[in-house]
């Protein structure tokens, strides 16, 4: 098993050879036997133990065994106890979700003091299992694969090694471990997928497992071909100043799987592959308007392009009884200025008033479906959806667009238009200048 293990390494670029490493270890055989073998193979390896406390007395026979076989071979041991409990009511989530954090919480702070990578012990039976699930939930083909083979710091040297490789590397190099009896506890998803649905699988094709095991190695070799394809299809874009990401429906069809461009783009966001599906229908449709919120982003469909949109706050509402004293946070800068100050160049972002024709309060809000507006120079008055429209404002930009009321009208759809009410002229005794201070 060393040199199948060091052979994985190098091939996969997980360390350096003689690098130093942290080793997540449980006390199970296959987290026994990695750390067995990566201190074999000479790393200097550091184990790190999670105490969940939540199998009574057999987690601390896990934690005993641990210390025991660490001060055995001179392993530096780092033990931290976890409250899964306090979790479990502080994040709303399963036992199983609230000790995956608590762990990782841990991970992440010893790789960042260092070492800067820490090996796990996942194998190819929990990758051929994960995929198993991954179909059942519909995750898409990044999903086929399984187990990554790295995620940022983590990485996991066993996954081309299968259980009964572990257990027979665990006999040859004599080394101790337990069995954690809720990896058969049917109350949980992958002990029944481990359970019933493989074996039932071997029952209908016999040796079904080094299919799995194949399919599971060629979905990581897929997946880093089409990481290269997507990564030359989107080294041009870049987000605006905005944080909004285009890409055009040109590039997605270029691909030939604007699906999995997609998917990989947005990844961890929350969009299932059905949605995704959504999205394709849509511009191949060419729907502009379609809205699909994740976690985080919006994707709006504009003209011709899908653009990603990071969730912004909301925006406010300011009412204003003295201009001259306008409220903290809001994006309008008023002042009070000459009528000779007035430039009919200042641009969009500038607005002049006459003070004296203003019906106070000023509000300042978020334009609203409906909202009317008397642009400077027309006789009529005209929806501010359709000056937005005329304007040619991005759909992302439509939804962060205010306007500054009296109490009577709309003065300005701010940076856009402004209204002929109350607009200051050379003969203006007293002018308000009011600038839109940010976009």
């Amino acid at each position: 098993m060393l040199e199948v293990v060091r052979l994985f390494i190098h091939q996969h670029a997980l360390l350096e050879q003689g690098a130093p490493v942290w080793v997540a270890v449980s006390g199970g055989v296959d987290s026994m036997v990695l750390l067995t073998v990566l201190h074999q193979l000479g790393h200097p390896v550091q184990a790190v133990h999670i105490d969940h406390g939540l199998r009574g007395a057999d987690s601390a026979a896990d934690r005993a065994l641990v210390v025991a076989y660490c001060a055995e071979l001179g392993i530096p041991l780092h033990v931290e106890e976890v409250d899964v409990g306090v979790e479990v009511e502080r994040s709303n989530s399963s036992v199983q979700m609230a000790a995956r954090s608590l762990r990782y919480r841990v991970f992440h702070r010893l790789v960042h003091q260092g070492p800067e990578r820490l090996a796990m012990a996942h194998h190819a039976d929990d990758a051929m299992e994960t995929t198993l699930m991954n179909l059942m939930q519909g995750m898409g083909t990044r999903g086929w694969q399984g187990i990554p083979v790295r995620s940022g710091p983590f990485i996991r040297p066993l996954l081309t090694s299968t259980r009964a490789d572990i257990i027979e590397a665990a006999r040859i190099l004599r080394v101790p471990w337990r069995e954690d009896a809720s990896n058969s506890d049917p109350a949980y998803l992958r002990a029944r997928v481990r359970k019933e649905l493989v074996p039932l699988m071997e029952d209908l094709r016999p040796g079904v497992r080094t299919v799995m095991y194949r399919n599971v190695e060629l979905a990581r070799e897929l997946d880093l071909l089409a990481k290269q394809r997507i990564n030359e299809l989107v080294a041009h874009l870049r987000p605006d100043a905005e944080g909004v990401l285009r890409i055009t429906f040109d590039t997605l069809r270029a691909s030939l799987a604007p699906r999995v461009l997609l998917h990989t783009l947005l990844e961890g966001r929350g969009y299932h592959p059905d949605r995704i599906a959504d999205m394709v229908r849509v511009m191949e449709q060419g729907k502009v308007g379609a809205r699909f919120p994740g976690e985080g982003v919006e994707v709006l469909a504009d003209r011709e392009a899908f653009l990603i949109v990071p969730f912004q706050q909301a925006l406010g509402e300011w009412t204003i009884h003295d201009p001259f004293r306008p409220p903290t946070g809001m994006p309008l800068d008023m002042r009070s200025v000459h009528a000779s100050d007035i430039d009919a160049n200042a641009g969009p972002n500038v607005v002049w008033l006459d003070i004296d024709r203003l019906v106070l309060p000023l509000v300042v809000r978020p334009w609203r479906a409906g909202d009317r507006l008397l642009p400077a120079g027309m006789t009529g008055s005209k929806l501010i959806s359709d000056v937005l429209i005329d304007a040619k404002v991005p759909r992302h930009l439509k939804d962060r667009t205010l306007v500054l009321c009296d109490a009577e009208r709309i003065l300005w759809c701010c940076g856009i238009r402004a209204s002929g009410m109350a607009r200051a002229s050379a003969n203006t005794q007293r002018v308000l200048r009011v600038d839109r201070t940010i976009d």
